[in-house]
């Protein structure tokens, strides 16, 4: 032939393993074993296979699905059935495979009939179930990577989702470099303060505005991250005009301002009007320019001033300011305005006033009553902040506003009181007039107090100042836990001591994994409290796995519990801090999962008979807890032949394991030809011999080659024997099974008869009492059958015994039924025991028709 590759006239050949026959008399046709050895009878019919869901296109499920030929012919499999355009298969040896991922979520089982030929066209077709089982997917977090934002905007900057399919609470939070800017809630993303785009806050080092405005951050929600950038854009603001006093009066110059946010603020030109009434305005001739006295034709009239101006948006933009009273008239005697009846402390030199405020009182809420001057005049008075050391923190943001007419002093942003805090305790002393005496010391380390100056004028600009000491109280605080306290842990199966990691693949958790702080620190003397020691519990629906470290919070396993992917992926705790003594006790929780990583198990070869017989076929079943094993091949081997002396002690012993004190293991395996499928018919020349079988295979886990063995317990008997006591060719003694006495409660011996009770109304496939089990001195494994006339209504364990409800039983319609429990073990032998089923009443409610 030629292909791609070679030149013309390339060979390759195939020899027949058997010479042609004209005829052949008695072909044996192909026959699938039983593999529900779980179940009564033969079912050979049918299997099931598992399969994870996610599962990449072209990879095996399970084992294949093999049929037995005794004439030892290639046999070809193929697939049919409802579903079979879901799934492939390798003809030669029926391994199953998948054709595309498949969802849990979606469907969770699926049915497909394979059949295997022989060459002659004999065939045998068994049914498979194929069970897709459920992984824990990753968490999808899905929404938008960008977005543009309105400066001044207060609503949501963008909604994301996050998706996870396993039983975690979505924990959302935000990282990245403008963090501290955002606030998450529900998966609802928004700006902790309305972004102003000509005062940018963003970490971006960049000069040009544009890139200042951009804000990037990375959400995320128990695992999964999203990364986000957050453009807020310039809109167009309008322009304000403030006038400097609420009170014109004659000869007293008025002061308008104008305040635009947006740059390029040119070509202003002003314009005074007055008014009687406020709503009908004239323009006073010549008044253009933003400082005005006012003048005594004024007396009585509101004054308005109105600017025209052009920004960067565009040109004639227009905004105006109306005085909040009428001109006056000049008084020509005005009395000052007094501080003297706040005074705190007449005793002293000076007039101060003070004020407290708990620590994280809200921006914009009162501090104390209001700061209120007297005046002899009754003038209207106008109250500032005068700007001092403490009116501002290190970032230029207000901690005290205060309202112009009525003198109250409000929170400008939220200050603590607790030891640590220096900035919100980093009190100045004033210098000037008033002057605060040496007895007054507002800059002591940590003294909570902040030191502001009120000045208080009337409309004559005649003014009083006065020194007000606002202290920040303490408030008891919750511990709170440090931002990167984890909600997601990991940790390996298998390992020993299990270790715990943070995320997935994550440094291992010290213990400061679970650090927490309160705010409220350590304060001595005789009303002293200490903040600053924690103690740690753990609570939860999985707690009692788990041990935590009550000093240090550092979290572990239990001493002897070992964490296994198949029994438990996943754990559910909340850690709690706990701070302060007595009153002060107050505590933080956190929820915390932690999954359970799926490690490399150790696989296990079981054989169907622990006294292998000749002529018996020995099925060998490979499994392993990581899922997916995959048999690549099998290789059964023999030992040297083991002896039996007149003392019936044998010269060695059928295991693997020479450590294991003893009697010598036997040595020397040799392979058995052509024995490469998952079942053996131990042959004449094979008694007195022992028998293993090796699978080599893969799983979910490991890698290609895994390998793992399985030994029968005695030598391979010289023939089978249904009597009790036979010896085999290779001189051991077989052992029939014997069903033990059950019936203690009534004299003599009743190993021919027991009986289960179950109550009625139980559901399908319920366990009934505990299992009618047999005896076997040689530890056979036996085979449990179930007979008699009533067996239809049951199922059983062919491994265990146990009798198992088929469907649910009414106690009213028969309340006893009869079966026969027998007991085989590999060489045929067997005992019979009668189990009367007893069915128990159980209130059942009443039936409205």
């Amino acid at each position: 032939y030629r292909d791609n590759i070679g030149e013309a006239d390339e060979q390759a050949m195939e020899v027949a393993e058997a010479p042609a026959q004209s005829s052949k008399t008695a072909n044996a046709a192909p026959e699938f074993v039983d593999q529900d050895l779980n179940s009564p009878g033969d079912q050979s019919d049918r299997t099931s296979r598992k399969v994870a869901e996610n599962t990449k296109p072209g990879q095996s499920i399970g084992t294949p699905v093999s049929a037995f030929d005794d004439d030892g012919e290639l046999l070809i499999y193929t697939i049919s059935g409802a579903d079979a355009g879901f799934f492939g298969i390798s003809r030669n040896d029926g391994q199953l495979k998948t054709k595309a991922s498949l969802n849990y979520e979606a469907r969770t089982r699926y049915t497909v009939v394979m059949t295997a030929t022989d060459p002659s066209g004999a065939e045998d077709s068994i049914q498979v179930a194929i069970n897709v089982t459920n992984v824990h997917d990753p968490v999808q977090i899905t929404g938008v990577s960008s977005v543009r934002y309105s400066e001044d905007g207060t609503g949501p900057v963008a909604v994301f989702r996050a998706f996870d399919e396993g039983v975690h609470t979505i924990r959302w939070s935000v990282s990245g470099r403008d963090d501290g800017l955002f606030a998450i809630d529900g998966g609802v993303l928004a700006f902790r303060e309305p972004p102003n785009y000509e005062d940018p806050q963003s970490a971006a080092s960049g000069a040009r505005l544009p890139d200042r405005n951009v804000y990037r951050v990375t959400v995320r929600a128990a695992g999964g991250a999203h990364d986000v950038a957050v453009t807020v854009t310039d809109v167009d603001e309008a322009g304000t005009v403030s006038v400097s006093r609420p009170q014109p009066q004659v000869a007293q110059p008025l002061e308008a301002g104008l305040s635009d946010e947006d740059d390029g603020v040119t070509a202003e030109r002003w314009q005074w009007s007055r008014s009687v009434d406020g709503r009908t305005w004239t323009d006073i001739e010549g008044a253009t320019a933003p400082r005005r006295p006012p003048a005594p034709g004024d007396v009585g009239m509101y004054l308005r001033a109105t600017v025209t101006y052009s920004d960067r948006f565009g040109s004639g933009k227009t905004a105006s300011a109306v005085s909040a009273n009428p001109v006056e008239a000049r008084t020509l005697f005005n009395a000052a305005p007094s501080c003297a009846g706040q005074d705190d402390d007449e005793a002293t030199p000076y007039i101060d006033v003070a004020r407290s405020v708990p620590e994280n009182t809200a921006a914009g809420m009162p501090v104390g009553g209001p700061v209120a001057a007297s005046d002899a005049d009754e003038d209207i008075l106008f109250y500032e902040l005068l700007d001092t050391p403490d009116l501002e923190d290190g970032d230029g943001d207000a901690r005290f506003t205060i309202d112009g007419l009525t003198g109250q002093i409000r929170v400008g942003r939220a200050l603590g009181a607790d030891p640590g805090e220096t900035e919100d305790e980093d009190s100045t002393a004033l210098t000037g007039i008033p002057a605060l005496p040496e007895d007054e010391n507002a800059d002591g380390e940590n003294n909570g107090e902040y030191v502001l100056r009120v000045r208080v004028s009337d409309p004559s600009t005649a003014s009083a100042t006065v020194n007000v000491i606002v202290r920040v109280t303490e408030v008891n605080e919750p511990p709170a836990f440090d931002e990167d306290a984890p909600a997601l842990l990991s940790v390996v199966e298998n390992a020993d001591p299990p270790v715990i990691a943070v995320g997935h693949g994550g440094p291992l958790i010290g213990a400061d994994t679970f650090a927490v702080t309160d705010q409220d620190g350590r304060v001595t003397g005789s009303g002293g409290y200490d903040d600053t020691t924690y103690t740690y519990s753990v609570s939860g629906a999985d707690r009692g796995v788990f041990a935590i470290d009550g000093t240090t919070g550092l979290l572990s396993f239990k001493t002897g519990h070992e964490p296994d992917f198949e029994d438990q992926n996943s754990y559910s705790i909340t850690v709690e801090a706990r701070s302060g003594e007595g009153g002060r006790r107050l505590s933080a929780t956190l929820d915390v999962t932690v999954e359970v990583v799926d490690g490399e198990d150790a696989g296990a070869v079981v054989l169907s008979q622990r006294q292998p017989q000749v002529g018996i076929v020995v099925h060998a079943t490979a499994s392993d807890d990581d899922g997916g094993v995959t048999v690549n091949r099998w290789v059964w081997e023999l030992s040297d032949v083991v002896t039996v002396n007149e003392r019936g002690i044998p010269s060695a012993e059928c295991r693997d394991d020479p450590a294991t004190p003893g009697i010598d293991v036997v040595g020397g395996w040799t392979p058995i030809s052509g024995a490469s499928s998952a079942v053996y018919a131990p042959r004449p020349a094979d008694a007195g011999r022992c028998l293993r079988a090796t699978a080599f295979y893969t799983d979910n886990i490991g890698a290609a080659g895994e390998r793992v063995t399985g030994v029968l317990e005695v030598p391979v008997g010289g023939h089978g024997s249904s009597g009790n006591g036979s010896v085999s060719d290779g001189g051991f003694v077989n052992a029939a099974p014997v069903f033990p006495d059950q019936d203690f409660l009534t004299e003599g011996d009743q190993s021919d008869s027991t009986s289960r009770k179950v109550a009625e109304n139980t559901k399908a496939g319920r366990n009934i009492g505990s299992p009618v089990s047999a005896r076997d001195d040689d530890g056979d494994l036996l085979i449990y059958m179930l007979t008699g006339v009533d067996a239809a209504s049951f199922r059983i364990s062919r491994n265990s015994g146990q009798l198992k409800t088929k469907a649910a039983l009414n106690y009213e319609t028969r309340d006893s039924y009869t079966v026969v429990v027998t007991a085989t073990d590999p060489s045929g032998a067997m005992d019979s025991i009668v189990v009367t089923i007893n069915v128990t009443d159980v209130d059942d409610p009443a039936v409205i028709t």
